[in-house]
């Protein structure tokens, strides 16, 4: 792997970053068609949904970032709420702050008791400034859904430093949760015309998109699609890794 860092004489320079959002389905589907699409993908900063939550949750989260060279920087474990960000030892070095919290749900029926949140880094940019890069999990319930938007539009407005949102939204771009992000979090694939605005979800026979990852000014992006297939993982091989395809962004900071 090659590390995107810049050297001590390119600090001016922008940090390019490559990021990959990716619901691993509790890690139940074709593992070493996961591991081989993250390996292939190269992504500076993995960020889960779906991280196992039953059966040694930590554990088996940990196991796959050793499979992919990543660190488990937050997340993971019984109050994981099943969310995770992962990344390159170079990565890992810029941590300035790192969480993860809960966000309140209204419980309706069995679907809206899964556990809701968000798991967040504050990295340090090399030559200056931060960014917020975090992962999150919305609701099946449009009112769920909302409430979880309006928690993270107050966090976006107060980082204090650009943010990069990525996730399984469960709505898609016209939806209302996504919606109320917009004036704050933007799609990079809507806004881009040569960006690919392939389905997700379901990956078997993808008809929504539903998984995406947002940015808000100060991150240039330089490139947004969905994932189908990777060089060693053909499109019916990564369909049988998750429910979900994975979802790849590379910015310049």
């Amino acid at each position: 792997m090659t590390p995107r860092s810049p050297t001590p004489s390119q600090s001016r320079a922008p940090w390019r970053l490559r990021i990959l959002a990716w619901n691993i389905w509790e890690q139940r589907g074709d593992l070493a068609a996961l591991i081989e699409t993250v390996q292939d993908l190269d992504p500076d900063v993995l960020l889960i949904q779906e991280a196992p939550r039953f059966v040694l949750p930590r554990t088996r989260l940990q196991w796959m970032a050793r499979q992919i060279d990543r660190r488990l920087l937050v997340g993971g474990g019984l109050g994981g709420r099943g969310l995770a960000v992962l990344a390159t030892a170079e990565v890992a070095r810029q941590v300035i702050r790192r969480g993860s919290h809960p966000v309140d749900q209204q419980v309706t029926d069995l679907n809206s008791t899964y556990p809701r949140g968000v798991a967040a880094v504050r990295l340090s940019i090399p030559g200056g400034g931060a960014v917020v890069i975090a992962s999150t999990h919305l609701a099946l319930q449009e009112e769920n859904r909302l409430a979880h938007a309006e928690h993270l539009a107050a966090l976006t407005e107060g980082a204090g430093a650009p943010v990069i949102l990525g996730g399984d939204m469960n709505e898609t771009s016209s939806g209302p949760a996504l919606q109320l992000l917009a004036p704050l979090l933007t799609d990079p694939v809507l806004t881009d015309p040569a960006s690919g605005a392939e389905p997700t979800f379901p990956a078997v026979d993808p008809v929504r998109r539903i998984d995406m990852i947002l940015t808000t000014e100060g991150v240039q992006v330089d490139a947004a699609r969905a994932v189908t297939s990777t060089e060693h993982v053909p499109a019916e091989r990564l369909a049988g890794a998750s429910d979900h395809l994975p979802t790849l962004l590379d910015v310049s900071l």
